[in-house]
Parts: structure tokens; C-alpha cells; sequence
């Protein structure tokens, strides 16, 4: 069965494949949307990249920074060491014990497990990953989500 440390370590390394690949795309890329209304690719990866703050948050207490939104490659390119960092700390907490933790939210203080915590980054990572492909197919470019997935990650790692 896989274990949650081996599903943080591919995400932690498809982080990294995916905001890689926006670093050489054009900056239109990043305002493309599903639909008007709808949050465009840029708005994503920010929000991406938010969330992983927001876990850091509920796991330790550390306080999130104003990102800046991404709106060209070179600024997703910037991101890269903010990915590491973030699944860096989700790893961090993969061996500690899975603690009911007290966060607070803007619904007020909440009860999540440490676990819960770390499989829903792995889980809300793929969702975007895939709305983004779906953009971005839409929009007649193609992101092969087929080379994140875990079967790539441990034949690529040797995990």
C-alpha cells in the first residue's frame, strides 16, 4: 500500500515538474480561464501555492507572505524554491504523530488531524493540476499530467 510520506514525496516532486513547465510559457498562458468568471490559470497556481502556505499554517503556526500573483513564467520560476520549501515541511511532518491539531480559520477554530491535513494537499494538488490541464486544453495547449503521475515518480526516483 502506499504510504502518505510516499505520496508527499511525489508531490513534493510534481510541484516541481508542474510549476516548471510554466516557466518558459507565454505570459497569455496565465490569464487563460474555463469560462468568464472563472479563475485564470495564474490565479490558480497562486492560489496552488497559497494553500501550501495555509497547510505550513494549520501544521505549525508559521504565517503566510503576500504572494505575488503569477502572471508570466519568469514569476512561476520564482515559485520553485516557495514549492520546495512548503513540501519540504508537509514531509517534515509526515513522521510526527498524527495530533488533532487546533487551527484557526475564518469559520473559527477547527479540529483537523495532522494526517487529514497532509492527505488533503496531496489531494488538492491534483485537482488543480488537473483544472489547469483542462484550461489549458481548452485553450489548445497540452499538459501531459501523465508525466506527474506517481508511476513516473517512482520509476523516475527508483522509490
Amino acid at each position: 500500500m502506499i504510504s502518505l510520506e510516499t505520496s508527499l514525496k511525489h508531490l513534493a516532486w510534481s510541484n516541481q515538474k508542474f510549476f516548471s513547465y510554466f516557466g518558459d510559457m507565454p505570459d497569455e498562458v496565465f490569464g487563460l480561464r474555463a469560462a468568464a468568471g472563472e479563475w485564470s490559470v495564474g490565479k490558480i497556481l497562486t492560489h496552488f501555492a497559497g494553500s501550501g502556505e495555509w497547510y505550513s499554517y494549520c501544521l505549525s503556526g508559521a504565517q503566510w507572505t503576500d504572494l505575488k500573483p503569477i502572471t508570466s513564467g519568469s514569476i512561476a520560476r520564482e515559485y520553485l524554491p516557495l514549492m520546495a520549501k512548503l513540501d519540504g515541511h508537509l514531509l517534515e511532518n509526515v513522521s510526527l504523530p498524527d495530533d488533532v491539531l487546533d487551527v484557526e480559520s475564518e469559520e473559527g477554530i477547527i479540529h483537523p488531524t495532522r494526517s487529514l491535513i497532509l492527505s488533503q494537499a496531496v489531494m488538492h494538488s491534483a485537482e488543480h493540476k488537473g483544472q489547469v490541464a483542462g484550461i489549458l486544453k481548452q485553450h489548445g495547449n497540452h499538459l501531459d499530467l501523465d508525466a506527474l503521475d506517481v508511476w513516473n515518480f517512482i520509476s523516475q526516483t527508483k522509490i
